[in-house]
């Protein structure tokens, strides 16, 4: 047996499924990071900001799917979806989403994460937070999140109202900052290895031979510059917009001007609260 299969067979009983107003019933790994990314993507929006909107038809390529749950809104839009998701666990969890809503003939997902080689290589899987998975440690993420605990529990609300109202009763201040730093040591005690596979965004294009991408959608953890550094100049004409999180901020500006550089009329971008920046561009 595999490392993947082991692993994969390890979380099956812990798949779950809720339902969100704006999406329906999903199948999640963790439910609090669920309701968290759907507030991200159907209530604020974050990646259809700046004019950037999927038309019916358009080819999306969402990279760092997850466990789908911008598929299914991209679907939802009348995008025709390719969702790359590397750790075989979250892979499994996005392919159910997709069957579950009927998409299986417009979202084709697929097992691999995008860089700027073709290779295989040991990725950290946090089963507690899986939007955290990264081919580098996230400790200093974690410590972030633990030393801004009063932002981490500005999320909490969002993602476990429960949970949130029991630490704000909490007596003291210190009580809340213990309390939200056991949840962050929680999810790093969960951290495991798993070798995943990686090809470039050019050579994804070549193989499903894709002509034109309406929006690709990036949230790859400390990924950004590998990713993009993957995509051939001539391959940028075929791309009209983009939607990335850049998980470093001072690479937010860089960023920025590597979209004006090829081609995107107009590049917009903000800080998030929790440490990253978002940029959208659009040609």
């Amino acid at each position: 047996m595999s490392m993947s299969d082991s692993v994969s067979r390890k979380e099956e009983k812990a798949i779950q499924k809720i339902t969100h107003p704006a999406i329906g019933e999903i199948y999640c790994l963790n439910e609090a990071e669920a309701r968290a990314t759907l507030h991200e993507i159907c209530t604020a929006s974050l990646y259809f900001q700046e004019g950037v909107s999927i038309l019916p038809g358009d080819i999306v390529f969402d990279v760092g799917a997850n466990i789908g749950l911008f598929t299914l809104c991209a679907a939802k839009q009348g995008g025709h979806i390719y969702a790359y998701e590397p750790i075989p666990p979250t892979f499994e969890v996005l392919q159910h989403n997709i069957h579950l809503h009927g998409f299986d003939n417009v979202a084709q997902a697929r097992n691999i994460g995008l860089s700027d080689r073709a290779e295989e290589k040991l990725m950290f899987h946090y089963p507690e937070w899986s939007v955290c998975d990264s081919w580098i440690v996230q400790d200093d993420w974690i410590e972030f999140m633990t030393e801004n605990w009063e932002n981490t529990l500005d999320l909490l609300q969002i993602a476990d109202p429960d949970r949130y109202t029991a630490i704000r009763s909490l007596g003291s201040k210190s009580l809340q900052q213990g309390a939200v730093h056991e949840i962050m040591e929680r999810a790093s005690a969960s951290q495991m290895q798993i070798e995943c596979k990686f090809d470039t965004l050019s050579g994804v294009i070549a193989q499903e031979d894709i002509q034109s991408i309406g929006l690709l959608k990036l949230d790859a953890e400390f990924a950004d510059w590998e990713i993009l550094n993957g995509v051939k100049a001539e391959d940028w004409n075929r791309i009209r917009q983009v939607a990335m999180e850049v998980h470093v901020q001072s690479d937010a500006a860089p960023v920025s001007k590597f979209f004006r550089e090829r081609g995107f009329s107009h590049v917009a971008g903000k800080q998030l609260a929790m440490g990253t920046s978002f940029v959208w561009a659009r040609k």
